[in-house]
């Protein structure tokens, strides 16, 4: 028997992505690139989003494959991968609706995948194939690797929430908003 619940992995990834879409919605796109504290900005994180979750939730489970260039560019690791630096040129940046795309894209497959993934996988060691990243210092099985995932983009989420607010945007008033009717499905 697994350690990992394939079931509870699947239901973290859905309800963090909605949490995620959750508030990056409600960041115009004309400010994903605005800057306030002069570090980074809500296109990196959405973006880095994509190729972190394409790497946790695909790479480092079944490995690289030729087919992931039609939902991940390959750029995206340069633009947005770990240590890359964020840049204020917007130009450098594809535009919010295709990163939307791609992170959609990339959530979709990595669903897909670990639904189809038999259980006993889950309990696999990690391949660790690139000199950068020989082991990562949280898990060094498979359904960590999915488990992190979920993890690492509750991170984005706050990240993205206190630029949100260095933009000039009220609280989100979530419990609110619930109690109002609002579903967050």
């Amino acid at each position: 028997m697994s350690q990992f619940s394939k079931s509870r992995i699947l239901y973290n990834l859905q309800r963090t992505r909605v949490l995620s879409l959750q508030m990056i919605e409600r960041v115009p796109y004309e400010q994903w690139f605005e800057m306030p504290l002069g570090i980074t900005h809500v296109a990196w994180h959405v973006g880095h989003m994509a190729i972190a979750e394409y790497f946790l939730g695909l790479a480092l489970v079944r490995g690289a494959q030729d087919e992931d260039q039609a939902i991940i560019p390959g750029n995206y690791r340069e633009l947005f991968g770990y240590g890359s630096q964020v840049s204020g040129d917007q130009a450098i940046y594809p535009s919010p609706p295709e990163l939307l795309s791609v992170l959609a894209a990339v959530h979709d497959q990595v669903i897909k995948e670990t639904q189809a993934l038999p259980d006993a996988v889950l309990d696999e060691p990690v391949v660790f194939d690139d000199p950068e990243f020989d082991h990562h210092p949280v898990f060094d099985l498979k359904g960590g690797a999915l488990e992190w995932s979920t993890y690492h983009e509750h991170v984005h989420i706050g990240s993205i929430g206190l630029l949100r607010r260095q933009l000039g945007a009220a609280p989100i008033e979530y419990m609110q908003e619930s109690r109002d009717g609002k579903k967050f499905v």
